[in-house]
């Protein structure tokens, strides 16, 4: 199953480096045209801003603070389907790590 990684990345910054991994990934589909780049960039849009809620609204965490984003997807059906999300919130602790990467689960659908 093909993933992508933001890397270690503050808060602040992980929406444009997770949409920079995720296009990158999936260019020759563009280029194939088995995937729409606008369709893409507006599930990543939503994805950002439920990422964003859970961590910064619902956890509090600092946007100064470090986080790495993996996400597992498949293109299934000329689809972009996520399989899978973590989100590794450094600085802080292993619990809140869990319960973040529970909660964006849960808000796209993966729970």
């Amino acid at each position: 199953m093909p993933e992508v990684r933001t890397g270690p990345v503050r808060v602040s910054g992980y929406a444009i480096k997770l949409r920079r991994v995720i296009n990158a990934a999936l260019r020759d589909y563009y280029k194939q045209k088995v995937l729409n780049a606008k369709e893409i960039n507006n599930i990543i849009s939503d994805l950002n801003a439920k990422i964003f809620n859970v961590l910064v609204e619902r956890f509090e965490i600092p946007k100064d603070a470090i986080v790495n984003v993996i996400l597992n997807y498949e293109v299934e059906n000329n689809k972009f389907v996520i399989k899978d999300i973590k989100v590794e919130v450094y600085d802080l602790n292993e619990i809140l790590t869990r319960n973040a990467t529970a909660e964006i689960k849960k808000n796209i659908g993966l729970q």
